[in-house]
């Protein structure tokens, strides 16, 4: 595994300002000649000695000039060279090493916020950060984070950031971040607490034989999929706890938020009793200066956990007797240490009906499917209105334009749940018998992630408990709980599911009563 560079861009804590003579510092490493960014000097560095950087960007500049001269240098005279400044200090903490200045840490001190604490003196740290690829700098959206053995795990969001809530006990664990065809990256929480922090990742490289490659079919690695379903999924109820967001915005400026923490009862594979949802808390936040008229209510939410369970519900591109895809394999990729076939798929070209196309990815040893992510035909997707808008103004009408959905399974005790759905839909409007029409792109979406899954003495809600998912969720009488959405109201409207459900996933836990 190649090694990552940390960069940090908030506050460090008292206890790294010490500097320390470590023999890491004095091992001696051989130079290429070669030049660069500061970013990509110490990236070379990191390659060649194992190490670890940290390092606030205001105090290193990543994209000055910097060059390596060819020869035997200790790593405390390569990192000289390339960041160029006398007041960088150095500090070593296991195979990392902080790089700072003495007076920026004694300013940051002085602001840094006191650990915070929830209503019942509960101790918990902030993580937070980007994911991007180490090479290209891409971001990497809906990376999974996990915090140990615990239950306690976050997504990144489309922007590749991430925020996670940390109980003082599990301080000292290890977070793990895993995305789709990247090397699985493991870091202490104490480098990340209150900082906000770059990751890079790297991307896994697996080597394939030629001859598994050539004589595989892809629609037979499908079929495995579909044959191995009673083997790989759960064959009884689970509960969970979700986090669910949904909200859409007008140019990308914030219209309206609608957030939910659930109990969810959700039956066996080849159960014929319907899942369940149980609303445990809610909040509705809308912009007090949106004054649009447009009517919109788009088909979407709550019940869209339950339609995209594809193992559950199979869609039409797993109806393998339809015969209205073709299948490709296009690639081999790991997720979570686990090899797997991605299978592309779409529409044939005589099918004209607003059908899916995408990629399935599916376990290379077991054969179950691990995550999807696939869209409306865009060629066809103008046929699927009456699909996904419920309602509109009678002087508007809407065009869909797009509407892509990702669902993730985690392995649970040799099972495999679902545990994570999204769908972004985007719409133009246009205002009918306008001479001068202007099409408005809005952009809708809806969230659901599982927080913690129980498998021990499972019963279904009593129905008076049960609300209806096929309604539109926004629509929902609510009671609001300022106890437990107080922490959280600092989080602005236009930030991601994930910033939020992060600082929830132990809330929960610590403040409802089951």
């Amino acid at each position: 595994m190649k090694n990552a560079i940390f960069c940090i861009f908030c506050l460090i804590t008292c206890s790294l300002q010490a500097t320390v003579d470590d023999p890491l510092l004095n091992n001696a490493i051989s130079l290429p000649k070669t030049k660069g960014t500061v970013y990509e000097m110490l990236n070379k560095i990191s390659d060649l000695s194992g190490i670890f950087f940290i390092y606030d960007a205001k105090t290193i500049d990543n994209n000055r000039k910097a060059k390596l001269s060819k020869g035997k240098a200790t790593v405390k005279q390569a990192i000289e060279d390339v960041v160029q400044d006398p007041n960088i200090k150095m500090k070593v903490i296991g195979n990392h090493i902080l790089l700072y200045k003495t007076e920026s840490l004694t300013s940051q001190i002085k602001n840094k916020p006191d650990i915070q604490q929830t209503s019942d003196s509960i101790n918990y740290y902030i993580i937070e950060g980007e994911i991007k690829d180490k090479e290209t700098l891409e971001k990497l959206p809906f990376t999974s984070i996990r915090l140990g053995e615990s239950n306690i795990g976050t997504v990144s969001n489309q922007n590749g950031e991430f925020l996670l809530k940390v109980p003082d006990s599990l301080k000292n664990t290890i977070v793990t971040f895993s995305y789709i065809g990247y090397e699985t990256y493991k870091v202490p929480v104490e480098l990340l607490v209150e900082n906000r922090t770059n990751i890079y990742m790297d991307i896994c490289y697996v080597p394939i034989p030629e001859i598994i490659v050539g004589i595989i079919n892809p629609l037979r690695i499908v079929r495995g999929m579909l044959d191995n379903r009673d083997k790989n999924y759960m064959q009884q109820p689970v509960l969970l706890t979700t986090f669910y967001r949904e909200g859409f915005d007008r140019k990308k400026e914030f219209i309206n938020l609608t957030e939910a923490v659930f109990k969810i009862y959700k039956t066996p594979l080849n159960s014929n009793r319907p899942d369940q949802v149980k609303l445990l808390k809610m909040r509705k936040i809308t912009n007090s200066n949106e004054n649009d008229s447009i009517l919109m209510k788009f088909k979407a939410g709550v019940e869209a956990f339950f339609s995209l369970d594809l193992v559950k519900k199979l869609p039409d591109f797993l109806s393998l007797d339809e015969n209205l895809y073709n299948y490709t394999k296009i690639d081999m990729t790991v997720i979570d240490f686990r090899l797997a076939h991605v299978i592309s798929f779409e529409q044939k070209s005589e099918v004209e009906e607003p059908l899916y196309k995408g990629e399935l990815y599916i376990d290379a040893e077991n054969f179950a499917l691990l995550s999807a992510r696939f869209e409306i035909n865009p060629e066809y997707i103008k046929k699927a209105k009456k699909d996904l808008v419920l309602k509109q103004g009678k002087k508007y009408d809407i065009i869909p334009k797009e509407a892509v959905y990702t669902v993730s399974y985690k392995e649970w005790n040799g099972k495999y749940i679902q545990n994570y759905v999204r769908g972004d839909l985007t719409f133009n409007v246009e205002k009918k018998k306008s001479f001068f029409a202007r099409r408005t792109p809005i952009h809708t979406y809806f969230e659901m992630v599982v927080c913690n899954i129980e498998t021990e003495n499972i019963k279904p809600f009593p129905p008076k408990e049960s609300i209806p998912t096929t309604r539109i969720f926004s629509e929902t009488k609510f009671i609001y709980d300022q106890n437990f959405w107080g922490n959280f109201n600092i989080i602005l409207p236009e930030q991601k599911l994930n910033d939020n459900i992060a600082r929830i996933s132990s809330q929960i836990e610590e403040s409802i009563d089951y």
